[in-house]
């Protein structure tokens, strides 16, 4: 193992494995507080989109695919706002299907292989550059910062969106801030781990800590610990036994997630009366 860690590539994983252990999993958080399953899947089919038309343009297929990551956040913030009485899901799924539409249509009417424009979503922790590295890196540190320096609003939109709107809080702007952090988290999140296995560094934290039934704050910094402790193990376990990293990440995730609820289970029982 020391001898890998002389590898800059190794590296380099580790420092994206910490940082998005960190950060990602306060997106999980805010995903299955405000019921924003959807965009998970939403999120993949823009950036297919996107990725696309990085391709047909000539630019960087990434770089493209964050671009309308950052854009579905918009749009699905607009699409369902606290006055059109819309949801976040029927939004993405109205997304979805139009993008994955013009997709296949672009495939049809170019030369593009569709494999090239998927291949973006098979996600490899080991081919990440130092640009990319970065990126992580800052966007990382961006989702911890503004998470705790907005606590107060963010958990108030998180608990009733109208009441924090009727106490003042903007709630609207915040909404739409959230959004935006999920779809480029998810976007970025698809890169490091590829699409099927994104929900092991944001949801399998956030599950496991959500578990515990601790208070929001609490739960945010146990979501993020675990978020750490899943990354590092996950990647441990595959250089070790040689395995993929993303499905040794989720493996590990969800068996953290399958304790902490027995766990939780195992105290409730000994808690009732006539169990000792």
């Amino acid at each position: 193992m020391r001898e890998l860690l002389m590898i800059p590539t190794f590296c380099r994983a580790i420092i994206v494995l910490f940082a998005c252990g960190m950060a990602f999993p306060l997106l999980g958080l805010y995903v299955l507080s405000l019921d924003l399953i959807p965009v998970r899947f939403g999120v993949m089919h823009l950036s297919l989109l996107g990725a696309t038309i990085g391709i047909i343009v000539g630019i960087d297929p990434m770089f493209s695919a964050m671009l309308f990551s950052v854009a579905a956040g918009f749009v699905v913030a607009g699409l369902s706002t606290r006055k059109s009485g819309g949801t976040s899901g029927g939004a993405m799924a109205l997304l979805m299907t139009a993008s994955l539409g013009i997709v296949f249509i672009l495939f049809y009417k170019t030369d593009i292989q569709a494999i090239e424009a998927f291949s973006l979503f098979w996600g490899n922790i080991l081919a990440l550059d130092r640009e990319e590295v970065l990126l992580v890196i800052l966007f990382s540190a961006f989702i911890v910062v503004s998470t705790f320096y907005f606590y107060r609003p963010i958990a108030a939109v998180l608990f009733d969106r109208e009441t924090a709107f009727a106490f003042g809080v903007p709630s609207t702007a915040l909404y739409t801030g959230i959004l935006v952090m999920v779809c480029a988290g998810i976007g970025l999140g698809i890169r490091i781990t590829g699409a099927l296995m994104v929900d092991a560094v944001t949801l399998l934290p956030a599950l496991a800590a959500m578990s515990l039934k601790k208070n929001f704050k609490s739960t945010m910094v146990l979501a993020s610990i675990f978020g750490i402790s899943i990354n590092l193990a996950g990647f441990i376990l595959a250089t070790v036994f040689d395995l993929p990293t993303s499905p040794a990440i989720s493996v590990v995730g969800t068996a953290v997630v399958a304790g902490c609820k027995l766990a939780m289970h195992f105290r409730a029982t000994m808690g009732r009366p006539g169990c000792l």
